[in-house]
């Protein structure tokens, strides 16, 4: 081999050296970068030295897939469990004094207390107020649950529209990838922002990748709806502001595909928007038909009986319906938002208390003390007697048919302390899951420092080995040139 030769592999050499020792301080600069996979780079042999350094990306579709998979299973059930604790917090819980079951239970003891002196007005005015207090616990409750599913509603609109712009940020690096125009190190920063916008999409709804022959990706959702084929497909969704009580909102649609809801033909199965949907058509929207249904067991327990023979009448609560009765075991929806306490016997509007005790809200011929007696009791025990006797229940209500008022108002706690318990054991898990599929991710394809230094002192000894040829290349040249003056 000439000198010449031996200079220009020399040459080539460093400047291999130094595009390798340029990655290796990359990597090295991202060692704490969770998006970041580690790049190799390696010598292609020329016929003198090195022809070009090429810079690869450490890749592992297979534990991607995993964890893209694991993603949208947390993000569902992050985002059902977050909604379900908000839930939680109307009430704090079955043993919270300000629940309806409990409110409830101090206003029977109320009455029970009326029965005993029923010629006392503080003990009609205290029945009053616990009935207040128990009217206004329902309506703040109905509000408040339809507070959060308006919320959900709102999130699911903003995801909708993030994953619009996931998918043209990933088109952006995918048509890169497949003109074949990129540099190595270009390709390499493409494919990880594209695998950096799956993971944010798989945060959003669940999904699955395809190669395809040209380089580039294909998106569909697990269930098959095209997500992404060489362009993005439109994910819409219409918000719901006047949601129904009890009825589920807009649903979310992919290249005009019902994918959520009742009628979904391709029906997502993880995701963000999963949880969500689940969280404002399933939990919230099931608890709010059960306040409904507990709204109308209390019209129907306290309600008046016409002497004469005509139908029963709302007593001491009423709605916008009267004088008429809501149907039995039918659920009406928005009922316990409507829910009022009757003005004619609450002292704060203005009315007799002791109309519990007498009757005659509903009309003179409701009257049951006709008499006029202050020890009339009979109205009394019978609403005492009409808390305790099982009602029935619109199946809606997912709580069973025969069941008191009272037992139904603490069985709707219990659902929802179960929904609450399961939400959370489910967010765990998933997060469990996440955590291990994240970390076989990041051994497979993220920065070891240990060995980047490693590879960094190689390639300090083999610019020494090169500098030395250089330099005896060097020497010899000088000598030739010396020798022929």
């Amino acid at each position: 081999m000439s000198l010449g030769a031996v200079l220009n592999s020399a040459r080539s050499s460093l400047a291999a050296i130094s595009t390798r020792t340029q990655t290796v301080s990359e990597n090295i600069s991202n060692v704490d970068n969770p998006g970041y996979s580690r790049r190799r780079a390696q010598n292609v042999a020329g016929r003198h030295g090195v022809l070009r350094v090429s810079i690869t990306r450490a890749q592992d579709r297979e534990i991607l897939q995993q964890m893209l998979e694991y993603t949208s299973l947390h993000a569902s059930s992050q985002a059902l469990s977050d909604g379900v604790d908000k839930l939680g917090l109307i009430y704090g819980g079955a043993d919270s004094e300000t629940s309806p079951a409990a409110l409830l239970g101090r206003l029977q003891g109320d009455i029970q207390a009326f029965i005993s002196m029923p010629a006392s007005a503080a003990a009609a005015s205290r029945a009053i107020g616990s009935a207040r207090d128990l009217s206004a616990a329902i309506n703040r409750g109905a509000d408040a649950i339809r507070s959060i599913r308006l919320g959900a509603d709102e999130e699911i609109s903003r995801s909708v529209t993030h994953i619009n712009a996931l998918l043209h940020e990933f088109h952006q690096a995918n048509a890169a990838i497949v003109t074949g125009r990129l540099s190595d190190a270009e390709r390499a920063r493409s494919e990880e922002a594209r695998d950096n916008v799956l993971a944010k999409l798989a945060g959003e709804l669940d999904i699955k990748t395809v190669q395809q022959s040209d380089g580039g990706l294909a998106i569909y959702t697990t269930e098959g709806a095209v997500l992404y084929e060489r362009g993005a497909r439109e994910v819409r969704f219409s918000p719901s502001p006047n949601l129904q009580s009890g009825a589920p909102g807009g649903q979310v649609y992919i290249d005009n595909i019902q994918v959520t809801g009742p009628g979904a033909i391709m029906k997502l199965s993880s995701g963000k928007l999963t949880g969500l949907i689940r969280l404002r058509d399933d939990v919230a929207a099931g608890w709010e038909v059960q306040l409904d249904e507990l709204a109308r067991g209390l019209i129907g327990a306290f309600a008046e009986r016409d002497s004469g023979g005509g139908p029963d009448a709302p007593g001491l609560f009423t709605w916008p319906g009267a004088p008429g009765l809501p149907p039995s075991a039918t659920h009406m929806p928005g009922l316990a938002h409507d829910l009022r306490l009757n003005p004619l016997a609450d002292p704060v509007q203005g009315g007799d208390p002791f109309l519990l005790r007498d009757g005659g809200m509903a009309g003179a011929s409701y009257v049951a003390n006709t008499t006029g007696v202050a020890g009339f009791t009979q109205r009394l025990l019978d609403v005492n007697a009409a808390l305790d006797a099982p009602q029935g229940f619109d199946p809606a209500a997912q709580l069973g048919g025969g069941a008191t008022v009272k037992d139904f108002a603490a069985r709707s706690l219990g659902w929802l302390d179960a929904h609450r318990a399961e939400a959370r054991k489910e967010k765990d898990y998933n997060a469990t899951l996440l955590t291990r599929a994240s970390d076989a991710l990041s051994r497979a394809t993220g920065v070891n420092l240990d060995d980047e230094l490693a590879v960094m002192m190689r390639l300090e000894r083999s610019y020494q080995a090169t500098a030395r040829v250089m330099s005896t290349v060097d020497t010899m040249l000088a000598t030739l040139m010396d020798s022929m003056r």
